[in-house]
């Protein structure tokens, strides 16, 4: 019986829900292996034609903050050399998770969720979300999250918010290309489903190939979209851009 996660399963489509709000979803040992499970189960079934990563609670996940540091507060170099390479495992996983991955963001999307967000292929925000990666502040560093934050989003707006921590907008997210769309809470859902039902149109066996191939293609330095408003025609989605 799963304890830190949840698995609801809808046609065509499976959510994986951080199941921690108590403490924003910190990524912990027990939800990194549940979610690591869940994912090699939803890559397999053929039902599934896309998974959505979400989160309970006030946050998508906000393990970043000092005060969400329990799991590995106390522990062994032994023990967080154990952690990271699960946690790393788990990363891989889901960036080559054969079905197409939807991020679904709302509160806090920092540090591991920061990472979450980026292994996913597409990033769905509420407008009132907040982003960070603060392991700088914290005396640490970011080996884990590094590679996929910086691959969605340039390399040069990457250099600035993992070397700096600051926290950054829903808006800006979207402004640097980290998340593709931007609703206002309540359309979150709406928007988040209208995108599943998308995958649907799409062969299944197309698309896994589509993915693993796109995931080949040399990336050339600093190359990526930093948008704004004269770029969109001032909207982002459903929402448009606050």
């Amino acid at each position: 019986m799963l304890q830190t996660l949840e698995v609801e399963y809808r046609p065509e489509a499976a959510v994986l829900w951080l199941s921690r709000p108590e403490t924003w979803n910190a990524l912990e040992p027990a939800l990194i292996g549940e979610l690591t499970a869940a994912l090699e189960a939803v890559g397999r079934d053929p039902a599934v034609r896309a998974v959505v990563l979400a989160g309970r609670g006030p946050a998508f996940c906000a393990d970043a903050v000092p005060t969400r540091l329990g799991p590995l507060a106390d522990a062994s170099p032994a023990q967080r050399d154990a952690f990271r390479n699960a946690y790393a495992d788990m990363l891989h996983k889901l960036y080559t998770c054969p079905k197409p991955t939807i991020a679904r963001l709302h509160g806090a999307c920092m540090g591991s969720g920061m990472g979450l967000a980026a292994a996913c292929d597409i990033a769905i925000a509420s407008s009132r979300a907040s982003f960070a990666v603060a392991e700088t502040r914290l005396g640490r560093v970011p080996h884990v999250i590094a590679p996929y934050v910086e691959r969605a989003m340039t390399a040069r707006q990457a250099t600035r918010w993992l070397l700096t921590g600051e926290t950054f907008s829903a808006s800006e997210a979207w402004r640097i290309g980290f998340v593709h769309d931007l609703c206002e809470p309540e359309a979150l859902d709406q928007r988040i489903w209208a995108l599943v039902d998308s995958f649907t149109l799409a062969a299944p066996e197309a698309v896994s190939i589509t993915k693993a191939l796109l995931h080949t293609l040399p990336r050339p330095a600093g190359s990526g979209v930093t948008r704004g408003p004269d770029a969109s025609g001032g909207t982002a989605g459903n929402g448009g851009a606050p």
